[in-house]
């Protein structure tokens, strides 16, 4: 029981860190970012592994006037906006064409899976451990 508790408490706290690094990344990337709506234009399809995934086309209008067509970089296994659809987006300062949809979804699912993955694997670790140690106090194992 005491490899299984360390293993979940490794688990968890790998987790952790990996929540921490995508909350930043994602932080860093809004705090200057400009916002504007978009329009999704398209989507491009592709196969992988014999799935076919789709990565959507939009189209949006920097501050400074300029039409931009962008695609989001991390493709999904289904089509999650209606061509013509209004999505929120981001880009950083000067950069347009490094916007990104700015969604939960795309900004912070990530970071927020990982975080609960690595507080669930804390707790279980938590619990075994204690369980462990429980049992050896009574003469057990």
């Amino acid at each position: 029981m005491g490899i299984a508790a360390r293993l979940l408490l490794a688990l968890g706290a790998v987790c952790l860190l990996l929540g921490a690094y995508l909350a930043t990344q994602t932080l860093n990337f809004s705090k200057d970012a400009q916002r504007t709506t978009g329009t999704v234009v398209r989507y491009y399809e592709s196969q992988h592994d014999g799935r076919t995934e789709y990565r959507p086309s939009f189209r949006f209008t920097t501050t400074a006037g300029d039409i931009i067509t962008a695609t989001e970089q991390l493709p999904s296994s289904s089509k999650r906006f209606a061509i013509g659809e209004q999505v929120p987006v981001q880009y950083p300062f000067g950069q347009p064409k490094m916007a990104r949809i700015a969604t939960f979804t795309d900004f912070w699912l990530g970071a927020a899976i990982a975080v609960a993955v690595g507080l669930l694997s804390v707790i279980a670790g938590v619990f075994i451990r204690r369980a462990a140690r429980r049992e050896i106090a009574r003469g057990g194992a």
